[in-house]
């Protein structure tokens, strides 16, 4: 599995594209799960969806209403084709079944577009949370390579897609489920886009806009991930001194030498420093010392050295 990567603080941290080949969980969104759906292979995804509908194990289903005006169904777990419009096109299905001797109804709003997905906030992994997420799609389709057919899943954040060579077998594209990790805050955009390989003119998309931000119900966040090398050589790789934030702090970037002299200030909603002192002249290769306050007070004060090595280009 291939990732973006960034040296630092003396290591590799993985950053951008985490993807998981185990499957995500594909649990209802709802905690009593009476029935759940998944998508089924069809060649028309821009304006089709077939769907499964799949019962509770300890329910009897009595009757299924597909919402969209056709006969009702009495099988156990139908598979229903509807025609849409929009991305954002939705129906009511209702379920009526036996639970406990009993006739009960449940009524679930079911999204129409393959390529519709939540997005979900992992608040599970610790600080650096405010900045992951998992895109997963609406219809209990998991990672597993056996389960996704021809369907094609292309993704794309901020206008950049997605490299195909991120995943073992190319050929299967884009997961349906992605983690992904947010390099900084604000407002981003991300797209997926659903085909059959055997009609690739034929695509569904959904583009959803989102802002990350940085959770601050335990308090002040601390900043995390600073580095203590970088290479600013001009190749490319390394050749800024970057540590990344929520983009809502207001940071007071300083850089001092080892006698104590200042040779660079920045204030800015960003911290990224390229190695050169306030008169904009590259400062030599050699260890030097950073102070990172944020005067909105969200993030704590970060002091430490920073080693420049400028090599070969």
């Amino acid at each position: 599995m291939l990732v973006n990567s960034h040296l630092k603080n003396g290591f590799l941290l993985l950053a951008g594209l985490l993807v998981s080949n185990a499957a995500i969980a594909q649990e209802n969104l709802e905690a009593d799960s009476i029935f759940t759906w998944k998508l089924v292979e069809l060649t028309n995804p821009s304006s089709h969806s077939c769907i499964q509908f799949i019962p509770r194990v300890d329910i009897t289903p009595v009757s299924w209403d597909f919402g969209d005006g056709s006969p009702a169904s009495a099988d156990v777990s139908p598979v229903h084709t509807y025609t849409y419009g929009s991305w954002s096109d939705s129906v009511e299905v209702t379920l009526t079944y036996t639970a406990g001797g009993a006739n009960t109804v449940k009524t679930r709003q079911i999204p129409l577009s393959p390529a519709y997905f939540h997005c979900i906030h992992d608040s599970n992994l610790g600080q650096a949370a405010s900045f992951k997420y998992i895109f997963r799609n609406a219809y209990m389709i998991d990672n597993n390579p056996g389960n996704l057919g021809n369907l094609h899943f292309s993704w794309t954040i901020d206008s950049e897609p997605l490299a195909e060579n991120t995943f073992s077998n190319p050929d299967l594209g884009q997961w349906p489920n992605i983690y992904y990790t947010f390099l900084n805050g604000g407002t981003h955009q991300v797209k997926l886009e659903v085909y059959n390989t055997t009609n690739a003119t034929e695509v569904a998309g959904f583009t959803h806009t989102l802002t990350v931000t940085p959770d601050l119900s335990a308090g002040v966040v601390k900043l995390e991930n600073i580095p203590n090398v970088f290479t600013p050589n001009g190749d490319g790789v390394n050749d800024t001194f970057t540590v990344n934030t929520s983009g809502t702090g207001w940071f007071v970037l300083r850089i001092l030498s080892r006698s104590g002299g200042l040779l660079y200030k920045s204030e800015s909603s960003t911290l990224i420093w390229d190695g050169r002192n306030s008169q904009g002249e590259e400062l030599p290769e050699g260890i030097y010392y950073y102070i990172i306050e944020d005067t909105t007070g969200q993030y704590e004060t970060a002091t430490g050295f920073i080693y420049i090595f400028r090599g070969k280009k």
